[in-house]
């Protein structure tokens, strides 16, 4: 960015996917399924989201993403009183990648024979200590690793831990799925994935208000409001290990779960149950989405600097 400008980055960002599309002509599909009405389709997605089996994993999925409250103002320290550069923090993402990618194959090679609740709660913990050592950086403990090195630990190293977690719950939600309706259902399934995580970004934005994170007290060396903040954040994102028990162990007991609660009735476990998953997933969609529209049209309004 900084050599060619955003000119080159914009090409690149429109050029590199379309790279992909001849591999899409060898992808295997079956041909001349029938397909269930929309009508259907919803109607089996209702009696799904009201089986115990359903909302209670996914339950765990929701509370815990939404557990993964970022600390917002971390990039502007870095780039601030560290003096990051540009090609430092696109660095710090491109390794988050590469590593989310290595997390993933450490689990289908490595972990993937352990417990989800184990890997959900050793993953959970190693965060935790890694974001602690965030601390250290503030208060300038890095061991005699330039500050650019120590962070490539403390924060890319998440990422890997994010990876690890990837796979056990996309292995869930492609089992919570009913049969003829799988693609609405698992469409579903990743929204409210993805909106716990885009309610974490909301309420992350929010919590800079509680404390002075500015650049202007940053940059005059005032740390306190960075240092509670990383704190906070920390034991939030922690917090999730105490939902671990709604997470089946495996795969064996996900199954075992869905063939006790749907039996002769099924499907009939909790209408209750189905209409708060949804009003919360809706819910949680439309609160996001407005508080990335007030931050667009009036910056600052949640107190943030």
């Amino acid at each position: 960015y900084s050599t060619y400008g955003p000119q080159a980055v914009v090409f690149l960002s429109a050029i590199l996917p379309l790279t992909i599309l001849p591999i899409t002509y060898y992808l295997w599909e079956p041909h001349n399924m029938e397909i269930k009405s929309v009508r259907a389709q919803c109607d089996e997605i209702w009696k799904s989201v009201c089986s115990r089996a359903v909302w209670q994993p996914m339950g765990f999925v929701y509370i815990y993403n939404v557990l993964q409250v970022g600390n917002a103002a971390w990039r502007e320290f870095l780039r601030s009183v560290l003096g990051f550069t540009a090609n430092q923090l696109n660095t710090l993402l491109i390794v988050a990648y590469v590593l989310l990618y290595l997390g993933v194959l450490a689990y289908k090679y490595y972990f993937i024979t352990w417990s989800w609740r184990t890997i959900y709660i050793s993953t959970t913990l190693l965060n935790g200590f890694l974001s602690a050592l965030q601390v250290l950086l503030i208060t300038g403990i890095t061991f005699g690793l330039s500050p650019f090195i120590f962070a490539l630990g403390d924060d890319v190293f998440a990422d890997f831990i994010s990876g690890i977690q990837f796979l056990p719950t996309t292995i869930m939600m492609v089992h919570l799925c009913p049969t003829g309706s799988e693609g609405a259902s698992y469409a579903m399934f990743t929204t409210v994935h993805n909106a716990a995580g885009t309610l974490s970004g909301a309420i992350s934005t929010l919590l800079l208000g509680i404390w002075d994170v500015s650049k202007q007290a940053l940059v005059s060396g005032d740390y306190s409001g960075i240092m509670k903040l990383t704190i906070l954040t920390t034991c939030i994102q922690t917090c999730g290990v105490f939902f671990c028990g709604l997470l089946p162990a495996n795969k064996d007991e996900l199954i075992t779960l869905n063939n006790n609660t749907n039996g002769d009735n099924r499907y009939s476990t909790s209408k209750v149950g189905g209409v708060i998953f949804l009003s919360v997933t809706f819910l949680s969609i439309a609160y996001a989405i407005f508080v990335g529209v007030r931050n667009i049209i009036a910056p600052g309004w949640s107190g943030e600097s």
